[in-house]
C-alpha cells in the first residue's frame, strides 16, 4: 500500500545543517528550502523582464544579480530544530552584514536546497543569451 495524502503532508523531510560561522562567533543552523521558497528564490533572481518597443511587447529573461543573498539567508537560518530565526522584514538588517559571510552562507543553503548547479547553469544560458543579444 502506498503512501496516503496525509502521511506525504506530515513528513517532516527539511534536513537542518551545522555550518561554522567564526566572523559571528560560532555556528549557526540552516535548513533546506521548501518548494515555495525555491521557487520565490528563482522568480526573484531570473524573473522576467519585460520591454516596449513600438506596438508590440518583448519579454526577455534576465539575470537580477542583486539583493538574493540576505534573502536567501533570512529563509535559510534556523534553530536547530528548523524554526527560522529572521522574517523577511530582517533582510535589509542582514544586507547590513558581511558581504563575504552573507554570500558564504547563501551559497551553503542554495547547495543543502540541491540548488546550487541549477543556478548556475541558468546564470550561464542566460548571461551567454544576453551576451548573444548584445552582439546582434
Amino acid at each position: 500500500m502506498g503512501l496516503t495524502r496525509d502521511q506525504i503532508l506530515q513528513a517532516d523531510d527539511i534536513a537542518i545543517k551545522e555550518i561554522e560561522v567564526e566572523e559571528w562567533g560560532g555556528v549557526a543552523y540552516i535548513r533546506q528550502l521548501t518548494r515555495g521558497e525555491q521557487d520565490a528564490y528563482m522568480e526573484r533572481r531570473f524573473k522576467p523582464s519585460m520591454s516596449q518597443k513600438g506596438r508590440e511587447q518583448q519579454i526577455s529573461s534576465t539575470i537580477n544579480l542583486f539583493g538574493h543573498d540576505a534573502w536567501l539567508v533570512a529563509q535559510g537560518i534556523c534553530d536547530e530544530d528548523g524554526k527560522r530565526l529572521f522574517e523577511t522584514k530582517h533582510v535589509k538588517e542582514l544586507e547590513k552584514k558581511s558581504g563575504e559571510v552573507v554570500g558564504r552562507i547563501a551559497k551553503e543553503i542554495l547547495e543543502h536546497s540541491g540548488m546550487k548547479e541549477d543556478v548556475e547553469e541558468l546564470d550561464n544560458d542566460l548571461g551567454d543569451r544576453e551576451e548573444e543579444e548584445l552582439k546582434n
